[in-house]
């Protein structure tokens, strides 16, 4: 790693956060025990492996053997047998010289093979480097080779694009010529040889890079489970769930949700790629009781389960919960998903930097489905103006915010931290309400002056989006050596209203509605918007202006 970063959190605040989070990890049924083995187990496997992945694991596998531990595209498998198998890989991981420390590179959609490398890893003292197969080959070749994979596990379609040399391969979900199969090299190996305390190794996640190239960001290793519980008082996790995870596993949402789904005995549901119908499918078939997703497929199965027959969703059970992070999920949405499942939409904010940062519950968004949530114990968090001075309640800021469960640092030298106070910059414009609930704006690097006003296109996106006729938007603003401008991509949907649409009739309802200076500069009609599988818009897909 070449850029820690120091953002330590005050022994007191880390108590005071363990004891709010104690309850509500019982209550979730995290720490099952039934009787003296259960308790021993689980004190062995803290001892062993801390509060990760492979504990979780472990535990569920011994508490719950036969519960079916993953649905994906490659069939179903039990707790007791994805225990057993990824024992397996970890001792094939050893037969091509993974030890403590070294790292093993993961490209992969979502399936069984990155929650059960991540397990593997725990057991080994391995660290983990989780690569978005959406980054260019080059990009991830580079990572690959700069920061000294040991292994890599790649699905066979990433495989005849990377440049890695002779470096051991796995192939993940797939075959590719030449490489072993992820299942051939579990049904080959043996036992593995494992310390019974192997240094733990922190965890990489590569960043989105939707405005950039992909950073590489260290996680440590949790103290303690308080952190991640943080999510339970506004997510109502519960012990022996049937999950249905369409955020990707690649992404710190999804890493995040590996551990809870393990950790609370659920039954998790991974299909490689999203589509509505089939989410709609499974949970008939599966009868799901919560969702993990981002806003751009929660509006698309809504709109799936709106085109279904009457007769097919009579036997629909509503989902417990269903939690949204990545990227803002729109009000009208979250009143959609609330009329049809009632108060069961939450929001979840952090990043891949930060970890949590803010959640809201499904009865908080319902009274106000614009905001972002209220602030975990645990997490410092402050504001801050241009001017440097700290905003008060109603004054616009830039977030600042770390936990003990932020990272540790990047990767790369070139990866550059805006810290402050021992906090951690998200990017983003938020503010806080009389009743501490935070609401975000927008990011940063997005705001530009317009006659002399500033304008968040965030604001704008929010309104065209509730327009009748717009089917999907984006509003970025363009910084230009002397005039500021706001651009916007429009997907026009196949209503009348839609067809009627046009630049100067959007203009007008922005005219009427908002502002001068929030009136588009360039308009764009869009087929469909850029997406990458978070289901964030990439910016340097879209076309510039002429």
């Amino acid at each position: 790693m070449e850029q820690p970063v120091a953002l330590p959190i005050p022994l007191g605040e880390q108590i005071r956060s363990f004891a709010h989070a104690v309850p509500h990890i019982v209550r979730a049924g995290i720490l099952s025990v039934r009787g003296p083995k259960d308790l021993t187990n689980w004190a062995r496997c803290y001892a062993r492996w801390g509060f990760s992945v492979g504990t979780f694991l472990d535990t569920a596998a011994q508490y719950c053997p036969q519960r079916t531990a993953i649905i994906d595209d490659i069939g179903t498998i039990t707790y007791a047998e994805l225990h057993r198998q990824t024992l397996r890989l970890a001792a094939a991981l050893q037969s091509k010289g993974v030890e403590q420390g070294s790292q093993v590179a993961i490209i992969a959609r979502n399936s069984r093979v990155t929650p059960m490398t991540l397990a593997a890893c725990t057991y080994l003292g391995a660290v983990p480097m989780i690569i978005n197969p959406g980054s260019s080959a080059h990009q991830i070749s580079r990572t690959i080779t700069d920061y000294g994979a040991a292994v890599v596990i790649a699905d066979a379609e990433f495989i005849p694009a990377l440049e890695i040399g002779d470096l051991p391969l796995i192939t993940g979900y797939g075959e590719h010529p030449g490489a072993i199969s992820f299942h051939e090299a579990i049904a080959q190996a043996s036992a593995p040889n494992l310390h019974f305390r192997p240094t733990p190794g922190p965890t990489v996640i590569m960043s989105s890079g939707t405005t950039g190239t992909p950073k590489g960001v260290v996680r440590g290793v949790p103290k303690s489970p308080a952190v991640a519980a943080s999510l339970l008082p506004k997510i109502p996790w519960r012990r022996g769930g049937v999950i249905q995870m369409t955020c990707s596993t690649y992404h710190a949402w999804g890493w995040l949700n590996v551990n809870l789904t393990f950790a609370t005995k659920s039954t998790t549901i991974l299909r490689r790629t999203f589509d509505p119908q089939q989410a709609v499918d499974d949970c008939l078939r599966y009868r799901v009781t919560g969702i993990l997703s981002a806003a751009v497929f929660l509006r698309d199965l809504e709109r799936t389960l709106a085109a279904q027959p009457a007769d097919k969703l009579r036997n629909l059970r509503p989902p417990e919960f269903i939690a949204s992070s990545g990227n803002a999920i729109p009000p009208t949405l979250i009143q959609d998903l609330h009329a049809r499942f009632g108060p069961v939409v939450c929001n979840f904010y952090g990043s891949t930097e930060h970890g949590p940062v803010a959640s809201a519950s499904g009865p908080e968004l319902r009274a106000d489905p614009t905001r972002t949530g209220t602030v975990a114990p645990g997490v410092r968090i402050a504001l801050y103006k241009e001017d440097g001075t700290l905003a008060g309640p109603g004054e616009r800021g830039i977030i600042y915010s770390a936990n003990s469960e932020s990272m540790i640092g990047y990767l790369s030298k070139r990866d550059g931290v805006d810290v402050r106070d021992n906090m951690l910059s998200t990017g983003d414009f938020g503010t806080f309400d009389s009743e501490g609930f935070l609401y975000v704006h927008g990011r940063c690097d997005d705001m530009v002056i317009k006659g002399g006003e500033n304008v968040y296109p965030r604001e704008v996106e929010d309104f065209l989006l509730r327009q009748e006729g717009i089917d999907d938007v984006f509003v970025r603003g363009v910084r230009n050596d002397i005039v500021a401008r706001l651009d916007a991509y429009i997907v026009r949907d196949n209503t009348e209203r839609g067809k009627a649409l046009t630049e100067e009739t959007v203009r007008e309802l922005v005219r009427t509605h908002l502002a001068q200076h929030n009136i588009p500069d360039y308009i764009c009609w869009m087929d469909a918007l850029p997406r990458n599988d978070a289901g964030k818009v990439v910016p340097r897909h879209l076309p510039q202006p002429d």
